[in-house]
């Protein structure tokens, strides 16, 4: 995967990387993402709560949703492989 990125934000990666202890640009944009996924599951994890909290059920925690969705994504590649194989 290739991702283009400005002149700007170029220097800063680097500089990130640098100030950051990172081993490369691609470790400084992994850690981006992982700090997003964390960032999203927590914002699931506060709307689940609020759902709770206003209709009184325990629901659906966040993490057996995303693994739901997980094996769905996890299952339709597999149909979808296998279409292609034939």
């Amino acid at each position: 995967m290739n991702i283009s990125v400005t002149e700007e934000q170029r220097a800063w990666l680097n500089s990130r990387r640098e100030t950051g202890g990172f081993a490369s640009a691609s470790d400084v944009v992994r850690e981006l993402i992982r700090n997003r996924q964390e960032q999203e599951q927590a914002e699931l994890r506060r709307q689940f709560a609020e759902l709770d909290a206003a209709d009184g059920s325990s629901g659906t925690e966040p993490a057996a949703v995303l693994e739901i969705v997980r094996q769905v994504k996890k299952e339709r590649r597999a149909a979808q492989a296998a279409g292609h194989s034939r």
